[in-house]
């Protein structure tokens, strides 16, 4: 008999309240940075740089806790950190700045996703994510570094059109497999083999 995790033998009531526990914590950071961002007389204020970067500290630190010592949920876990790092790190800073972060957080949940999943269309959608985010960089950098110039722009245009064709091309052989292999599993994908 083998022994099991002691996440496994946690019941799903107790795995739900370490969750919305961190959760909770994470809410309370954002809180935190928005009260400090916040002035008195509502207007809005510039923040300063280490608060948030020893927020998000920690709420990974808290997340890694609540995962592995108190069994939460991982993909909740992991969502919600996301969710909590992107408020922390754009609240109180200025525009650019939410731009590139959101980007970074979309890049990086299309890199997530392409190398955790088996499915192509799964990897294929993860590789348009990965596109986009680089576009509203280069849209970003164009309005805030080059307002006059339309490098960026064109750019943006430019990779577009190169994942619409990935997306064509991709799909098409896609769906090509499926209709020989029954499976969009890129581990059963073996037919360059000899």
């Amino acid at each position: 008999m083998e022994a099991t995790s002691s996440v496994e033998t946690r019941s799903d009531f107790t795995r739900f309240i370490a969750t919305f526990i961190y959760a909770v914590i994470v809410a309370a950071g954002v809180a935190i940075v928005f009260a400090r961002t916040t002035a008195p007389d509502g207007a809005r204020q510039m923040m300063s740089i280490d608060l948030d970067i020893w927020l998000f500290a920690g709420i990974t630190v808290a997340g890694i806790a609540f995962r592995y010592f108190f069994a939460a949920y991982s993909e909740a876990v992991k969502v919600i950190a996301c969710l909590g790092g992107f408020l922390i790190f754009t609240i109180g800073h200025d525009p650019m700045t939410r731009y590139l972060t959101l980007s970074a957080l979309l890049f990086a949940i299309g890199m997530y996703g392409m190398v955790k999943s088996r499915n192509a269309v799964r990897v294929l959608m993860s590789i348009e994510l990965m596109l986009n985010a680089v576009n509203i960089n280069l849209i970003t950098f164009a309005r805030y570094i080059d307002p006059a110039g339309v490098k960026g722009h064109l750019f943006a245009i430019f990779i577009l059109t190169v994942a619409a064709a990935e997306a064509a091309v991709g799909l098409a052989i896609v769906l090509s497999i499926y209709r020989n292999l029954a499976t969009v599993d890129m581990d059963r994908f073996n037919l360059l083999r000899w």
